[in-house]
């Protein structure tokens, strides 16, 4: 009979550097594929059209305006078109304004009204004062009569 050898084989040793050949052409077949995908993925993003895209302008925002009480407008007003105003305490200017606008309310005449004040003036100074308050009273603190202000003015010399 014949016998049967069961002795595992022996390895077999590569030559040196026989190995590494076959590693040289894989890692450049690997490399090639890689630069193949980044040119077709680059081409992919661009288009045969030439127009460029701009992004749209930044929307600018403002600030609001500050809100302005209307009694601290009526005398910044009165401050500034009458020199005697400095001479009157906050609170007397105030309500000469606020009589102003009841006398309107009331149902007197813009025209009656600076009749009433020039007959009480005792010069030029007060005049100014009188036009001031009237003017600002109408125009900030009860702008309801301001056409009626403006008719005034255009129809009086």
């Amino acid at each position: 009979m014949n016998d049967i050898i069961l002795d595992p084989p022996t390895p077999q040793v590569p030559k040196p550097g026989a190995g590494m050949k076959q590693m040289g052409i894989i890692m450049g077949l690997i490399a090639a594929v890689a630069l193949l995908i980044g040119i077709l993925l680059a081409s992919a993003g661009k288009t045969s059209d030439s127009t460029v895209t701009t992004p749209p302008a930044p929307v600018q925002t403002y600030a609001p305006a500050p809100v302005v009480n209307k009694y601290d407008a009526y005398l910044n007003h009165v401050y500034n078109n009458s020199g005697q105003a400095n001479t009157i305490s906050k609170e007397n200017l105030i309500t000469y304004g606020d009589n102003i606008c009841h006398s309107l309310d009331a149902g007197k005449t813009i025209g009656w009204i600076v009749n009433y004040l020039s007959s009480s003036a005792g010069g030029q100074s007060d005049n100014e004062l009188f036009a001031s308050v009237v003017y600002g009273a109408i125009t900030y603190l009860c702008d309801e009569y301001k056409g009626d202000l403006n008719l005034y003015l255009s129809t009086s010399n």
